[in-house]
């Protein structure tokens, strides 16, 4: 089994494809298989036909020669030799058995014909430069073999061959090769059709993996257009938050702040008008919102706007602490006037100013369009900057609300220490005089002491 493995093998090279392979491989089989069929006809033949024995020593030279070149990697040349030979072998055998005046023996035809179909199964259909050539050579002595019976006319007694066993064996020798071009055939189909097969599955599992591959690409591509999206809104907010950040940063007085804050806004959203809201919480008894700017609202109406907490959307806003947003707007809650008259807006979008859990003030933005919920963030983070520079110009102006106060009150305890001194320099003043006066007097009644001993004295010597 070693050697006949070995002999299958020849002429095998890496670079050929597994169907050139499988033919090299089966192209060998046919070729041993020749080799014995005709070793076993050279035995019969020296034993009971000696005059063909060197007609099937050629024969089997022919196909020792052949593969040997096969050993050698000629393998198209030892394929288009395998596809002619055995036609040519048994044709010129049959030419040779042949008597003049006999009519073809049908066996040995019937070998012939079956011979001649070896090119089929040596060479591929594309390979017709191979295939029709060599089947040409093969059919040649089947449409010839009278001629070649006139040519080689060798004159013996050919009865022996007319025997059944002698005739049987040429016949089981063209079933032999019938039979392995059959099994030959159905094993090439079937390995074409697996081929087919597994190229099918190959290209159903391809097709599989690319539409998997498909979807993924899409997943990718939508998530990737999804990061683009929200790349975009973060984008669109931070530049937002930039620009309000300016605003504040620009601008110190509350009245115009808030003007430029909510005409920022109202176009930034893309809104058609808006109102900005603060607490006033001067005095504690009176908490309420107060409306400070707006944009497209009718300024004469709403220019004393007064919002008590808990009243209407915008003082739920403030009670709530959270934002409000309305896509069915009640009906006169709020119009938006443009050159076409009054309409109802589509959207209204309520959001507080919150810092340290604090409500500032309260937007109310009115929109023909709806609001996306990236818009709605961007105006909560707003409104904590903006509460958040509410919260540091409210403490700015308290402190400097209680400076000038400490200024006047200082002013003031001035004034009362210059004056405290005037009055105590002119009581010093005051003192000294009363000094002055109490020693004026003293010296006075030091004189009038003297005056009064030394009347005493001369009342007393005139009483003497």
């Amino acid at each position: 089994m070693g050697l006949f493995s070995n002999i299958i093998e020849f002429g095998m090279n890496g670079d050929l494809s597994d169907s050139v392979k499988t033919k090299i491989r089966l192209g060998n089989i046919l070729n041993v298989t020749l080799i014995i069929i005709i070793s076993f006809y050279a035995i019969i033949s020296g034993l009971v036909i000696p005059e063909v024995l060197p007609y099937c020593l050629y024969g089997l030279a022919a196909y020792l020669l052949i593969l040997l070149i096969s050993y050698f990697g000629l393998n198209l040349l030892s394929r288009f030799l395998m596809a002619i030979m055995p036609a040519l072998v048994i044709g010129m055998l049959h030419a040779v058995i042949m008597q003049e005046g006999d009519s073809v023996i049908k066996e040995v035809y019937a070998f012939q014909i079956v011979g001649s179909l070896l090119a089929f199964s040596l060479f591929d259909n594309k390979r017709v430069q191979f295939w029709l050539p060599a089947f040409i050579i093969s059919v040649i002595p089947l449409i010839s073999i009278y001629q070649l019976n006139d040519y080689f006319d060798i004159a013996f007694d050919n009865s022996t061959f007319q025997q059944a066993w002698i005739r049987n064996t040429v016949l089981f020798g063209a079933l032999l090769l019938g039979g392995f071009l059959f099994i030959f055939l159905q094993r090439l189909n079937q390995k074409e059709f697996n081929k087919a097969m597994d190229l099918t599955n190959q290209f159903a599992e391809e097709n599989k993996r690319a539409t998997e591959k498909e979807k993924e690409l899409e997943e990718s591509l939508g998530k990737l257009e999804k990061a683009q999206q929200e790349e975009k809104k973060r984008a669109w907010a931070t530049k937002g938050l930039a620009e309000i950040g300016s605003i504040l940063r620009g601008e110190e007085d509350l009245k115009v702040l808030t003007e430029k804050i909510i005409a920022f806004v109202v176009k930034y959203l893309d809104a058609n008008q808006g109102a900005l809201f603060l607490l006033e919480d001067e005095n504690k008894e009176d908490l309420h919102l107060a409306l400070k700017s707006g944009y497209a609202f009718n300024r004469k109406k709403h220019l004393n706007r007064k919002v008590n907490l808990g009243e209407g959307l915008v003082g739920q806003c403030y009670l709530e602490k959270d934002y409000i947003y309305l896509t069915e707007v009640p009906e006169n809650y709020i119009t938006i006037t443009s050159g076409l008259g009054d309409a109802n807006p589509r959207s209204i979008l309520i959001t507080p100013m919150i810092v340290n859990d604090d409500v500032y003030g309260i937007f109310e933005i009115a929109s023909f369009n709806t609001f996306e919920q990236y818009q709605i963030e961007f105006m909560l983070e707003m409104g904590e900057n903006i509460a958040m520079q509410l919260n540091s110009i409210k403490t700015n102006e308290k402190t400097k609300y209680l400076l000038a106060e400490m200024q006047e009150q200082s002013q003031q305890l001035h004034s009362q220490e210059e004056e405290m001194r005037q009055n105590m320099e002119e009581l010093q003043a005051t003192q000294e005089q009363q000094e002055r006066q109490e020693r004026d007097l003293r010296a006075e009644l030091d004189v009038v002491k003297r005056e009064k001993e030394k009347l005493e004295r001369e009342i007393q010597e005139l009483k003497k």
